[in-house]
């Protein structure tokens, strides 16, 4: 119940920065043109550094193998997502592409990162880390590919070399090879790593405040797609991992990781390609409300398997 209690916490604090959002766009503070180069800002330059600088620490022959071992599972945790997903979600459905980037990619990030730090540690952040790189990677790679519908090698090509991706190669070559940053330098990029939270939750905000919430909560759909992303998902990577019988923080960091909400990438995606945000960002609050209960009872789950 501990965690229940960390994971409730932090939640209302994403809640207070996103209610800031909504009043944000509301008082014509923030645009929807605005919001739009809001979301621009943290996909392309806030959340590569946010990457990149998970990397920065020091390199040690244990942590190097279980670098590659969290790869492994957060890789493992993406195809039972996209498995699930493309059975459970069926092509021919309206915004069927919002609903399965929403069930594959979760707030690892946003949500993930205080949550982890606060039970795990420096060693569950670094695993969260490579968790992220691989979330990214396939992000704009498969997300990219599903939210466009754009398949040729050329665009492709176009969303591995995105600022994320390059990010997180980069990150892995200075872990390997223990290049670490000038003073000036790493406390500019935390400073500017320190924006993700934040900046996620106003675009997020100002999205939602764009949408009718009390309608959106009666949308039965909203909380198929919730069900999928919350529940069957997690706890489905959370049987496979078991097998694996690795070291428990390592474990418990994915399974914590694939059961976070729905992630906000979706929302800036559905913005950067004229999809329908409203929608994304419908699940992505819908979702995060639930996880208040569908978290802990995931880890408790976990934990019992």
């Amino acid at each position: 119940m501990e965690l229940a209690g960390i994971a409730f916490q932090k939640m209302i604090v994403m809640f207070i920065i996103l209610i800031s959002g909504a009043i944000a766009y509301k008082t014509n503070i923030v645009t929807k043109e605005g919001n739009s180069t809001l979301s621009d800002l943290l996909l392309l330059i806030v959340n590569p550094i946010v990457i990149f600088m998970s990397f920065q620490m020091d390199h040690t022959p244990e942590l190097f193998t279980r670098l590659w071992i969290s790869m492994g599972f957060a890789l493992i945790c993406h195809a039972v997502a996209i498995l699930i997903s493309y059975i459970a979600i069926s092509s021919k459905s309206e915004n069927f592409d919002i609903e399965r980037v929403s069930a594959i990619y979760s707030n690892c990030g946003f949500i993930g990162i205080p949550i982890i730090n606060a039970l795990f540690g420096q060693e569950g952040v670094f695993y969260l880390a490579s968790y992220i790189a691989v979330f990214n990677i396939l992000l704009w790679t498969q997300g990219y590919i599903l939210m466009t519908g754009k398949t040729s090698l050329k665009h492709i090509l176009k969303g591995i070399c995105s600022p994320c991706v390059i990010a997180a190669v980069l990150g892995i070559i200075c872990f390997s090879f223990k290049i670490k940053l000038f003073a000036l330098a790493d406390e500019a990029f935390t400073h500017i790593a320190n924006m993700n939270t934040p900046l996620a939750m106003i675009v997020a905000g100002v999205t939602i405040a764009q949408s009718d919430i009390l309608n959106a909560i009666k949308d039965i759909r909203l909380y198929y797609i919730c069900f999928l992303k919350l529940l069957v998902i997690p706890i489905a990577a959370a049987l496979i991992l078991r097998l694996f019988r690795a070291d428990e923080v390592l474990t418990m960091t994915s399974v914590i990781e694939i059961a976070c909400p729905v992630g906000a990438s979706c929302t800036m995606f559905a913005i950067r390609y004229n999809k329908n945000a409203v929608y994304a960002s419908e699940l992505y609050t819908v979702s995060t409300i639930l996880s208040a209960i569908s978290l802990p009872f995931v880890i408790m789950a976990a934990n019992l398997i």
